[in-house]
Formats: C-alpha cells, structure tokens, sequence
C-alpha cells in the first residue's frame, strides 16, 4: 500500500475508535479483525518511524564525525617554522656565531631553537648592542615574524623571507628621539662554516638599497663540550 495511503487508513483508524464505542464494534468477527488491523497498522507506522529518525540520527552523527576528523587533519598538516626553514634550505642559520672587526672589535649573534618547530630565539651581541628577539611563524598571515627588544628597551619587529637562496629579515626599530629606522639584514652562506650579513637601508616600499651600507663576516661557533672532574 502506498505511504499516502497508510497515512489516510491511519487516521480513518484512529477516528474509528473514537466515534464507535468499544462494546458495540466487539458484537461482530468483522469488526474484531478491522480493529486488530487497525492496531497493526499503527504498531508497524511507529516502528517505521522510530527506524527513520534513528537513521538521521546516525547520519547527524556520522557527518559530525566526518567533518571533525577533516578539521583536524587540516590543521595537523598547517606548515610549522621547521618545515619552512627545510624548505626555503635556510636552516644552516642555527647555530651560535661570531666574527670581529678589522680593529680587532668582537660581535656575535645566536640562532636556536626554543620551542621545538614553532620558535627560534635569536641573540646578538657587539658594538655596545645588545639585542633579543623570538622568530615565529604567523599561520594566519601567512609569514615568519620576528619581534624583539634591545638593550634600552626599545622594541622592534619585522619579517623573514627567503629570496635568491638568501635570508632576509626587513626590520622595523625605533631610534633614540623615537623615530623609525628602516633596515633589512640578508644572510647568506659563503662557506661550510662562515657566512656574511649584509646590512641595507629601505625605501617607503620596503625595497632594499643597491649596495649594503655594512657588511659582517661571521664563523660558526663550536658547542663547547662539558668537561668533567675526577675525583
């Protein structure tokens, strides 16, 4: 029997029983059986009904599921510092290093490690400077950041980008009579050990200068090894 019809017999079955009293349908075999059809009808549309609504409940469920597990494996594969670092090959940066000026002036600078894949603290350290800053990378703008404070207390902050097989970190610094200075710092390796950093002004744009106003040579550092006493 089609749905529609199952409906309508269901209502002409509950209206039944109401307009009839109970004794006088019981008097014949015909109306005992309608009666009991009745009531297998309406026992059958329940359980219909009841299987219908635990099926969406199970596709609520399995939906709600799904879309979890999609969430969480998006974001399990969102990019960290590490796999930036790799990717771009700029990863030879860390390290502790150091080099010294014609006049026999020592600078040093340290990159490393201190929150595993997400935070690089960097330290530098020469010409009567002192600075620190944490590198991180901002998944909603999409960029490596870097924000830090010097020896006067002055913050600054800045960005990384890896262009031409060379690190560049553009920097934004406030001076002693609170103006803005403008620089950027491009690193590049120049051997198994050494590399240089190249100091260069910006324009309104962010565009580097031609030529480096300065230029750093530094040699990589060797970890110092823990050194024991007999007794």
């Amino acid at each position: 029997m089609p749905a529609s019809q199952n409906k309508e017999f269901g209502i002409v079955a509950i209206s039944y029983r109401i307009w009839y009293p109970a004794h006088a349908v019981a008097n014949t075999r015909g109306h005992k059986m309608l009666i009991l059809n009745l009531r297998e009808e309406r026992v059958t549309m329940n359980k219909s009904t009841t299987t219908g609504l635990k099926r969406n409940i199970t596709r609520i469920f399995l939906t709600a599921t799904i879309g979890l597990l999609i969430w969480t494996s998006g974001a399990a594969a969102q990019e960290t510092l590490a796999d930036l670092m790799q990717q771009t090959g700029c990863n030879w940066l860390i390290g502790k290093w150091a080099g010294e000026t014609p006049d026999g002036a020592r600078y040093e600078i340290e990159y490393k490690w201190v929150l595993k894949d997400h935070v690089i603290s960097m330290h530098f350290k020469g010409f009567n400077i002192e600075y620190h800053g944490i590198i991180f990378y901002k998944a909603d703008d999409e960029e490596v950041v870097q924000i830090g404070v010097d020896h006067n207390g002055r913050n600054g902050k800045g960005t990384w980008l890896a262009e031409y097989g060379k690190a560049v970190w553009r920097n934004e610094h406030p001076g002693e009579y609170g103006e803005v200075t403008r620089m950027a710092f491009v690193y590049s390796k120049t051997g198994a050990e050494t590399m240089k950093m190249e100091i260069h002004s910006l324009d309104e744009y962010g565009e580097l200068s031609e030529e480096p106003g300065y230029t750093l040579e530094y040699k990589l550092q060797k970890a110092k090894q823990a050194t024991t006493t007999k007794q």
